[in-house]
């Protein structure tokens, strides 16, 4: 981008959208924005998160306007616009979304798109940029979409409010003149001082009251200067005879009015003047002016005060409920009015500092970047000083200043500690506002250079990790007024600030390393980086491969020979393979096992050569400190530019071939597509279930168990659920073999069995005790573990749950991978009073011979016999067999999976007396199986 490119863009677009009518604002927005950023599509649409509805507002498709019918979010990208604010894929977005068919339709393959928030935060919109190829942005893209996302959602916030507005306009009949009469004339007038003074004059002229006066509301003053009159007028006109000198009485005592009702937010009505507890001098004088009742109408509007309107009544008729609805509503259309002449002040302090930010942009990068943009932050917000500092690496309570302006001049930097004053605040609560008075608390170390500050505003600029890395703050001579505006300004200097202080710090890092592995003196992963990109960028280069490699079970050998015999082992196994490799052939250390060989001009046929080569490198053993090891190592293969054209691409399709090569014990693996989505979506789901177990944000839901004869409670079914905030309800078919190949399910079974039990000890404790017993599977592994009886029994004390509550559900495929420990392991668990159940009977291998010699309680027949039990022959003749053989062995049977009476009652006539299945309930959440099982029932 040109140095004078980014400024014309943004001043373009600022102007553009300034000019633009309210019915035309979104129309123009996703035209300037497909003409600016060059993309063929932009569309805006309104979002309702009751629904999970979009409703298209503007769609600029190929250089005319289209249009779109609503649409669900779910499984659009439109849904990670909503939940993250900001998502975007450059390349492929029509792949990710299958079903979405706008993208499908439209052929769309980058996709960049941020929420539309109203000022509380909640989701108003999405703003979307959509390409029919890959998409390539200019750096100033995000700052446009930020900025044009914030006014639209100004924009889009207006429009619902007036659209709101008008709806109970319309529900309502005008029966008074005044609400006729008024509705243009306010809506129609000028600034707010003329608005003020236009519903003064309606009020008298029209509603003929002797006389009205607006009193406004002054944040942050003492009480008795918080509500000056700002517009007022009478019958006669003589505007200046009510705030004579003989009459300033008048409006102290109507000032005590006005105050009640701003307290109370509702209307405040003196009925007569004669009958209320007026003063006598304040009585004669509003009678000599032929007042005799006063009527104080709050204005409000969204939680926020403006004033009071206060009208003076020539008589003391008693005021109907119609009357005041339709007066306060004539206050609710002049705060209406305030409200948007406020808000249009508002958004224009902020096109007016976006055009200084854009100016900033411009500008070089480093200490001058940092300086220009703190000059225009102080001229945009009329501040008198202007700072941007940086947190101390070494000691978190020092800040340095980077660049300083006070009254325009910039000044020389200085270090301050940050215990005690404001800036200290900003750093633990991201934001700090000091309306009046911030010189006393401001540092020792500016030497008295500002005690005449008043106003304070900083917020704490954080990197891409949410880390603190410092504070951008202005400072005013004069108390803050609209603290609204600063904030908002502030935030968008914040964000710039932040992406350019992260930058600096990357490339200090950068400069700092090394461009070689120290353990191995191979090139780390920096110099493989380069040099990949070097040779993709060559012209010369038509294809090439990458393998990425990663050794077998090398943490064992750092785990029982330790680290440093496992870094001789490294440097041996580096030697091994760089010996294998042929010339031109690239070998580089990623970091811990991982390596990596980058092989030129090099088809499917010789990476797998040169895998193979590797491989045979370290089939001997490795002698080292007098011990032998032995090695294998898996391969991933991906192929340019057959399976991608970049460096991260490359490296992350050879990193998935590589994890299906471990998975399916191969020593080498070539990419293919279907292995990324399989992966990415697997990976994605472990990770974000590591968090969900690690926080303990999944839940259990429960299901009960019933007795066939009598129908009542004799226990329920621990299940686990899981709703993630990114994936949504999480299927436990599949995030449960996950957990199990992940090493997961353990802490995941912990985790069950300690809230089993505290849930038992709550209802126990609400007076709802659960009769019978709580099922709880155990997984195979977790039934493996050595202490498991612990910490059932652990879990159990704590809570003060008796074992006894408790049956443990335990597979038949399970138990049978060591008969013996099994068999043990249950006569222990029933040792200690534990309920035992082999659950999913008659899927696995069970020997008979075994199954007698398990403690176990009762047979769980699994679903899939249950299901098709009454049209199906042979699973009819199983599920007898089981309960047959269940009596035989003096076991009690229960069926899963019942969903009909007509099964409920054919297993109760086989000699089954137990079952649970969406017939009798599906899985509840603890409050609701309380409620109908355990209170109801």
């Amino acid at each position: 981008m040109s140095s004078t490119e980014a400024p014309v863009v943004f001043r373009q677009l600022a102007d553009s959208l300034t000019y633009v009518s309210e019915n035309g604002f979104f129309c123009h927005l996703v035209k300037a924005l497909s003409e600016t950023l060059r993309v063929d599509h932009a569309l805006l649409a309104s979002f309702d998160s009751h629904s999970g509805m979009a409703t298209p507002l503007a769609f600029w498709s190929h250089g005319t306007l289209g249009e779109l019918a609503p649409y669900e979010v779910t499984g659009t990208p439109c849904e990670h616009v909503v939940m993250l604010s900001r998502w975007s894929s450059l390349s492929g977005v029509s792949e990710c979304f299958p079903r979405d068919q706008r993208l499908v339709g439209f052929e769309v393959e980058g996709y960049w798109g941020v929420a539309i928030r109203a000022p509380d935060g909640c989701c108003l919109g999405v703003l979307a940029l959509m390409h029919s190829s890959p998409l390539e942005l200019p750096a100033y893209s995000e700052d446009i979409l930020r900025i044009t996302a914030t006014l639209s959602g100004a924009e889009l916030a207006r429009q619902l409010t007036q659209a709101n507005v008008k709806a109970r306009l319309r529900g309502k009949k005008r029966a008074l003149r005044i609400m006729h009469s008024g509705h243009d004339l306010l809506m129609h007038t000028g600034d707010e001082q003329q608005l003020l003074q236009a519903a003064c004059c309606l009020a008298v002229g029209v509603g003929g009251y002797a006389a009205a006066w607006i009193s406004e509301l002054v944040p942050d003053v003492a009480p008795e200067d918080s509500l000056p009159i700002v517009a007022m007028a009478d019958a006669d006109g003589e505007v200046a005879s009510w705030l004579s000198p003989s009459q300033l009485f008048i409006s102290r005592y109507s000032a005590e009015v006005t105050e009640r009702a701003l307290h109370l937010k509702r209307p405040i009505v003196i009925e007569s003047l004669a009958s209320e507890c007026v003063p006598e001098g304040v009585r004669q004088s509003l009678m000599a002016l032929g007042v005799e009742q006063l009527i104080a109408l709050p204005l409000q509007y969204a939680g926020k005060q403006f004033g009071v309107l206060t009208l003076f009544n020539r008589y003391s008729d008693t005021q109907s409920e119609d009357e005041l609805q339709l007066l306060q509503e004539l206050a609710n259309e002049v705060s209406l009015g305030i409200d948007n002449r406020r808000r249009r002040r508002t958004e224009q302090r902020i096109q007016h500092a976006v055009t200084h930010v854009a100016t900033a942009v411009s500008a070089k990068h480093g200490d001058a970047f940092l300086h220009q943009l703190t000059a225009h932050m102080a001229e945009s917000l009329s501040a008198e000083v202007g700072f941007i500092a940086l947190l101390d690496r070494q000691n978190p309570d020092i800040a340095h200043t980077l660049t300083l302006y006070v009254n325009g001049q910039r000044q020389d930097n200085f270090a301050y500690y940050l215990p005690g004053v404001p800036c200290h605040k900003v750093i633990v609560e991201q934001e700090c506002i000091v309306r009046e008075g911030a010189a006393i608390m401001l540092p020792a170390e500016s030497n008295g250079a500002l005690d005449w500050v008043n106003g304070y505003v900083g917020r704490r600029l954080d990197d891409s990790h949410g880390r603190p890395m410092g504070l951008v703050g202005v400072m005013f001579k004069k108390p803050l007024g609209d603290v609204d505006i600063v904030r908002s300004v502030l935030q968008i200097f914040a964000a710039r600030a932040s992406s350019e202080l992260e930058r600096q710090q990357d490339e200090d890092r950068m400069r700092q390393l090394a461009f070689c592995d120290p353990g191995t003196q191979l090139p780390n992963r920096a110099a493989f980086m380069r040099h990949l990109e070097r040779v993709l960028t060559d012209n010369q280069t038509s294809a090439l491969a990458l393998l990425l490699l990663d050794l077998n079970h090398f943490k064992e050998i750092n785990d029982t020979a330790g680290h440093d015999t496992g870094d001789l082992v490294l440097k041996a196994v580096a030697r091994r393979f760089a010996a294998s490799l042929k010339k031109g052939e690239y070998l580089a250390r990623l970091g811990g096992d991982e390596f990596v060989v980058v092989c030129p001009a090099s088809d499917e046929v010789a990476a797998l050569a040169t895998a193979h080569r590797l491989c045979e490198s370290i089939e001997q053993p490795f002698n080292v400190d007098q011990q032998s090891f032995e090695l294998s190592v898996g391969i991933g293969i991906s192929l340019y530019p057959l399976h991608a054209a970049t460096p991260l691409d490359l490296l992350k399709d050879a990193d998935i071939a590589m994890y299906q090569a471990k998975r399916q014990k191969l020593p080498a693996c070539v990419f293919e597509p279907w292995m990324g989505r399989i992966v990415a979506e697997q990976l994605h789901i472990a990770k974000r279930l590591a968090i969900a177990i690690a926080e303990k944000q999944l839940s259990l839901h429960f299901q009960p168990q019933v007795d066939l004869n009598s129908g009542r409670l004799i226990g329920a079914e621990a299940l686990c659920r899981w709703h993630d905030e990114e994936l949504g309800d999480v299927s436990p078919s599949k995030f449960i073999p996950i957990a199990e190949e992940r090493g997961m399910i353990v802490p995941l079974g912990n985790w069950v069995i300690e809230e089993a039990c505290r849930q038992l000890a709550a209802w126990e404790g609400q007076g709802h005790a659960m009769q019978g017993q709580l099922a709880i599977n155990i997984a195979a592994q977790q039934f493996e573990e050595d202490d498991l009886v612990a910490h059932l029994l652990t879990s159990c004390d704590h809570f003060g749950v008796d074992a006894s509550q408790l049956s443990l559900e335990i597979t038949e495929s399970g138990i049978m991978d060591n008969p013996e420990k099994a068999i043990a392991m249950t006569e222990t668990l029933k040792g200690h009073g534990l309920g035992l159940a082999i659950d999913d009977f008659g899927t696995g291998y069970s020997s008979l011979a075994y199954l007698k010699r398990f403690a176990a309680d009762k047979i769980k027949i699994d679903i899939s016999f249950v299901r098709d039990m009454l049209v199906s022959d042979n699973d009819r003749v199983i599920v007898a067999t089981i309960i047959a053989m269940a009596n035989t062995l003096g076991l009690e049977t229960i069926a899963e999976g019942i969903e009909h009476a007509s099964q409920a009652e054919a297993l109760l006539s086989m000699g089954c007396t137990q079952a649970q299945g969406y017939y009798f309930d599906r899985p509840l959440t603890a409050e609701m199986f309380a409620q109908y099982w355990l209170i109801s029932h």
